[in-house]
Formats: C-alpha cells, sequence, structure tokens
C-alpha cells in the first residue's frame, strides 16, 4: 500500500513539472510546487566603474517591521552601496508598521531609517511614497520629516524628482496608490498631475514609484482600481517602469504594453509568491533590487543577504526622447527563463505638451505642475483592512 502511495505522489509531481508557473512558500525553506515549476537563468551581473556616467539606484520596500530580515536586508545592501554608490535610493511604502507614526518628532523615524540605513553607509538620498499602513498613523508628519531629514525626501504625497548624470536622466513620480485604492476625492487631480508631467517628461527614462502593485503573482494580487486607473496611463505616456512593494516578495514582469514592473517589498516581512503570464522572475526572498541606468539600457538585479538571485536588462532606443515623432522605442529583455532576448510591443506615446529646458523651481512651476498635497488632515488614518 505505501508503495502506491509513493508511486502515486512522484506521479503527481511529475504531471506538476509540465506546468509553467509555480508557486513558492516563503516559509521554513519548503518549495510548494502548486501549477509546476518555472526556471530561469541567472543572468550576469552589470560591471560597475565609479563615476562612468551611469545611474545607481537601490530599491526596497515594507521595511517597516523590525525584524532579523530587515536587518540582513538593510546590511545587504549597505554593502552593496559601498561598492555600487548608489545615486539615490527608493522606499517603496509600509515605511513604519503597523499603524505609521504619530509625530514628525516620533522615534521611528530614527529607528526605521536613520539607523536602519545610516549616512555613512547611504550618501544618497531616499524618495519615499506612503504605503496602506503609514495611513495608519501621520502621513502628514512622514511628509514634514522632510524638513527634519538631509536623505528622507518625501515633500508631498505624490510629487516628482529628476535624477541626472553626465549620461543619462530619469524622471520620477512616485504617486500615491492608497488614495488612488480608495478611490479618494484626490484620485482625479492626482492622475491630471501624473498624466500632464509625464507627457512633458524629456528625460531619457520615466519611472513611477507606487506601493500596490498593478502586475503581481504574490498573495495581495493587483488593486483593481490601481490598476485600472493607472495602466492605461503608463501605457499611453511613455512609462518605462512601475516600482512598487505591498507583496512581500521579489518579483520583474513585463506588461507588453512597453512598460516593466518591479515589485520589491521584501524589506521586512515575506510570503509567498507566484508566476503569472508576465513574469519573468519572481523569488519569495528578503531582499531588495539595484537598478543601474545608461541612456539606453536599463540593467535590473535582486538579491537576497547573501547571494545575487537575479539579472537581466531592459533596452530602449536612445531617440525615445528626443521628439514626439521619434518616441517609439522597443524593450528587450535578456535573462528570461529560455535564455533568450524577447522583444516586446513598441512604446506609443502621446504629443508631449510645450517642451521645456528642465523642471522650474516649484514656487514658479505652473499650476497644473505643482504637487497638490490630498485634502485630507494631517492626522488621517485611513482604513487599511482591505489589504493588510
Amino acid at each position: 500500500m505505501m508503495k502506491r502511495i509513493v508511486r502515486f505522489v512522484v506521479m503527481l509531481a511529475s504531471l506538476a513539472l509540465l506546468y509553467t508557473g509555480y508557486r513558492v512558500a516563503a516559509h521554513n525553506g519548503w518549495i510548494i510546487v502548486t501549477r509546476g515549476q518555472r526556471s530561469f537563468d541567472l543572468g550576469t551581473e552589470p560591471a560597475f566603474r565609479l563615476n562612468d556616467g551611469r545611474l545607481s539606484i537601490l530599491v526596497v520596500g515594507d521595511t517597516g517591521e523590525q525584524s532579523r530580515n530587515r536587518q540582513q536586508v538593510a546590511a545587504a545592501m549597505a554593502a552593496h552601496a559601498g561598492w555600487s554608490s548608489p545615486n539615490a535610493a527608493f522606499l517603496l511604502g509600509d515605511n513604519f508598521y503597523e499603524q505609521g507614526v504619530a509625530s514628525v518628532d516620533d522615534a521611528r523615524f530614527d529607528q526605521d531609517f536613520e539607523q536602519l540605513f545610516p549616512a555613512d553607509c547611504f550618501r544618497c538620498p531616499f524618495y519615499v511614497c506612503l504605503g496602506n499602513h503609514d495611513y495608519q498613523g501621520n502621513v502628514q508628519a512622514q511628509v514634514d520629516y522632510t524638513q527634519h531629514s538631509e536623505r528622507w525626501k518625501m515633500p508631498e504625497r505624490y510629487y516628482r524628482t529628476r535624477l541626472s548624470s553626465a549620461d543619462v536622466t530619469v524622471d520620477v513620480f512616485v504617486v500615491d496608490t492608497v488614495a488612488i485604492h480608495l478611490n479618494h476625492a484626490s484620485t482625479g487631480q492626482q492622475l491630471r498631475w501624473l498624466e500632464e508631467n509625464l507627457l512633458g517628461s524629456e528625460a531619457d527614462w520615466q519611472f513611477v514609484l507606487g506601493h500596490h502593485p498593478i502586475l503581481t503573482g504574490g498573495k495581495h494580487e493587483p488593486s483593481p482600481q490601481v490598476a485600472r486607473l493607472l495602466a492605461p496611463i503608463f501605457r499611453q505616456c511613455g512609462v518605462d517602469l512601475y516600482l512598487s512593494g505591498h507583496d512581500h516578495d521579489l518579483q520583474l514582469s513585463d506588461s507588453g504594453d512597453g512598460w516593466w514592473q518591479v515589485v520589491s517589498g521584501a524589506g521586512s516581512k515575506l510570503r509567498s509568491t507566484s508566476w503569472i503570464e508576465q513574469t519573468v522572475f519572481a523569488r519569495a526572498a528578503p531582499g531588495f533590487c539595484w537598478l543601474l541606468i545608461e541612456p539606453a539600457r536599463l540593467h535590473v538585479s535582486f538579491y537576497s543577504p547573501n547571494d545575487r538571485l537575479f539579472s537581466t536588462s531592459i533596452l530602449r532606443s536612445p531617440s525615445n526622447a528626443s521628439s514626439p515623432d521619434s518616441r517609439l522605442g522597443t524593450h528587450c529583455r535578456a535573462g528570461s527563463a529560455s535564455g533568450r532576448r524577447i522583444a516586446s510591443l513598441p512604446l506609443r506615446i502621446a504629443p508631449p505638451s510645450p517642451t521645456r529646458q528642465d523642471f522650474p523651481p516649484r514656487s514658479q512651476a505652473p499650476a497644473w505642475e505643482r504637487t497638490a498635497s490630498l485634502a485630507l488632515p494631517a492626522n488621517a488614518a485611513l482604513q487599511a483592512s482591505p489589504f493588510e
């Protein structure tokens, strides 16, 4: 009888391997195969050289829980920063579990940011977005902390900035997906701001940061409201990369519409993840992401505290930012499941609004370019029950 059971289990396991996609458990080192296992190439880590004209950015999210995972991830990021000299870092929300911060003087700013990412290791600005758990506390305190820290950057609940080196420029648009997810009254204003600023961007690359993912195989699944409202803007306005947290794992997905999705929400907590149709890489492991940006190539790498997990490159025609008529780009990925280079759909962008050499100071910008604060009280605490 036991032999029959063993043969049956072996047969089921063999059949599972015929399917693409898999689900990996995040605890105790077990891998639970629910839809078969999909293999992928490790890829090649890009060579880094100081002052070579490229931009280096570290990306992590959901760092708000004091845990062993978090300490290991932060230590690995510090070691990485020692040789990759990041120009910036992105924090993708849920910066303070479980209920945000109480005020701008809350000790958690020191414990969970200044000490976690010490200035002697991270000599760069951190561009921060809001997560659902941050809304359980005083959201405005996180905005105001920008005036109390040299490295914490959140001038408004949604905002934009430009990163530049000798050879490449990146416009970064940080959005408040919690307000979008909850269909707050400010959502229309925020979306108009995003669309107008994207169409006015003349940078080589356009990145959007938000807490909730649009493409994910993680536990939370995409927010229907966020996906419905943001994905068309990404497609029409030429977004290259959307970076989010919320799901406590590491993922890279290709939308097929010209933009890519990074999920880097494994900064402290950890949950299982799955392959979806658009998945290029997925791993349930604590860790972070590194972006190395050239004018026509974006290198994306994922790391756990002890290992490099995956690296790939996304190519874009350098003519994308030159004129409305030539803004048709082609992205390719290397290090995919098959190891082949796969071309995605062209990047089609509507004609931009009148061009400008650079972003003017916020106080001088036209009204439609200014970042508007949400019409919420300073201590607003929107319920996060729909998404843990």
